[in-house]
């Protein structure tokens, strides 16, 4: 290897446990393949590792020069690799990355979500502590303090299950590392999804114990139903928090109830402007030598985010068409304000946008349409994975496609335009971003919990198949949305404009 390779995370905590945390990846170093030998100076804080293949590793703590432009009590954790080859730089940095967070990190989300860590005083019988569950939440912060508050009302980490998304999040390596060292839960990624749901289950069953699905997107029950039908026995409730998940479910026949978080009142009133605002924000970020001011835009879909994603866009100044299949929605755009037509097709052509933002779900937009924009045009997806936009197609109807990195994809059209898939088509608001603040998402993931305290004490009027009625009573009764209402509405006495 001809240049060394850094890698660095900044993280907050004490002295001490700073050092700790070093120490601790020193150790899992000596256990990394290919590593010959590890050595130290602890009061230093300075470790080093030796390759068989004659690669050099090395950690150190340091500080951030500019102490004025982070918060306090920042360390910065910095690794370098040296001459040795390319995989055992692959293994060194894969270790590296393992830093859970320090205490004070976690004390600080917690802080952040008084809602959700709030709970297990809310129930302090364990409500949780006759069933399992299978988790596919996003890898961010705030998904530490909800696993935290499942195990306080009950749950026990070897009856917890998480499947990684594998999406690109800001800390989705110190994310697992916290849940696999700190607590011992079990994290499979979902290129395994199988074989992690099969896991779960076998470890559960044998415990004598059936699971809750807390699922954001859709991803275990179809799997379940189409690949391990014998498992579906397993699971006593689903609580879904996405309406992707909730389309993913369209057309099968539910054996258990679902909670619907995702087509609550509460989720839909609240949360939609904060994602759309989130994915707008992480587009701007990406790209901050562009200027959309003036520019045209299209949003693909008018439901609860497409419709907040159109006016938060056009509060930025742009010129923005909206387009929906449903026509109920597209009449609703239409009387907005919003430029609308009939045919997908027809209102590209004539709109020219320079940025179009799908938010319908899957196979919004394709190669047809993305011959009709203009040079430069940037697609942008906030629906789950990389089904928003026909990638497949835009691939094989391009004539160069580049890898831009954290940018996305860029696909020289055969007979269109050079266009650029923001984030290769991954949700926006989740690439390298945390996406909504944690104060925002509380009340969201606090729903989550509600869920699952109710499906694990079969709450009758959850039955299987949909129960948005129930879901709508049962998260009101719970007092979580009362609770949010006097953390952030008007002061006491107030509510005067």
């Amino acid at each position: 290897m001809s240049r060394s390779l850094v890698h660095t995370v900044d993280f907050i905590s004490g002295d001490t446990e700073a050092r700790q945390l070093l120490d601790e990846l020193a150790g899992r170093l000596e256990h990394t393949p290919g590593v010959r030998a590890v050595h130290g100076d602890a009061g230093a804080a300075l470790w080093s590792c030796s390759f068989d293949g004659g690669g050099l590793g090395r950690l150190e703590l340091a500080a951030p020069s500019d102490t004025a432009a982070v918060v306090e009590q920042t360390h910065r954790l910095v690794a370098t690799f040296s001459y040795g080859t390319k995989a055992e730089a692959n293994a060194f940095f894969e270790t590296v990355r393992q830093l859970p967070f320090s205490v004070t990190e976690i004390g600080k989300a917690v802080a952040e979500l008084p809602l959700t860590s709030g709970l297990p005083s809310r129930w302090p019988d364990k409500p949780l502590a006759g069933v399992g569950v299978l988790l596919t939440i996003h890898h961010m912060r705030d998904f530490l303090v909800l696993v935290d508050s499942l195990l306080a009302l009950g749950v026990e980490a070897a009856h917890m299950t998480v499947i990684d998304k594998e999406y690109p999040y800001a800390n989705t390596h110190r994310v697992d590392a916290h849940l696999v060292g700190r607590h011992g839960i079990a994290v499979w990624r979902y290129s395994d999804l199988l074989a992690g749901i099969a896991d779960h289950v076998g470890r559960v069953t044998a415990a004598g114990l059936r699971s809750v699905i807390m699922d954001d997107g859709g991803y275990v029950l179809p799997a379940v139903l189409r690949d391990l039908p014998n498992a579906a026995g397993h699971f006593i409730g689903l609580v879904e928090q996405t309406t992707s998940g909730i389309r993913k479910l369209d057309g099968l026949t539910l054996p258990l109830p679902l909670f619907s978080v995702a087509e609550s009142d509460m989720k839909g009133m609240i949360e939609s402007y904060g994602i759309a605002d989130a994915s707008v924000r992480n587009t701007l970020r990406l790209l901050p030598d562009e200027k959309f001011e003036g520019q045209p835009a299209l949003v693909l879909g008018f439901g609860r985010i497409g419709s907040e994603v159109a006016r938060v866009l056009k509060a930025r100044r742009m010129r923005v068409a909206v387009f929906d299949a449903d026509i109920t929605r597209l009449v609703a755009g239409h009387e907005e304000g919003f430029l609308t037509g009939r045919t997908l097709d027809d209102l590209v052509a004539a709109h020219r946008p320079k940025l179009v933002v799908g938010c319908a779900g899957r196979g919004s937009f394709g190669l047809r349409q993305a011959r009709l924009l203009p040079e430069g045009a940037v697609l942008v997806s906030t629906t789950s994975r990389d089904y928003e936009f026909a990638l497949d197609e835009l691939r094989e109807g391009s004539a160069v496609v580049a890898d831009r990195g954290v940018l996305g994809t860029g696909y020289e059209l055969a007979d269109g335009p050079g266009i650029l898939v923001l984030g290769h088509g991954m949700p926006i608001n989740f690439h390298y971003a945390e996406s909504l603040s944690n104060r925002y998402v509380d009340l969201v993931l606090a729903g989550l919990a509600v869920g699952a305290v109710a499906l694990a004490g079969g709450d009758e009027r959850l039955r299987p198949g949909h129960n948005l009625a129930a879901t709508n009573a049962i998260l009101a009764e719970s007092g979580i949305v009362d609770d949010y209402y006097r953390l952030y509405g008007p002061p006491v006495g107030g509510g005067h404009g």
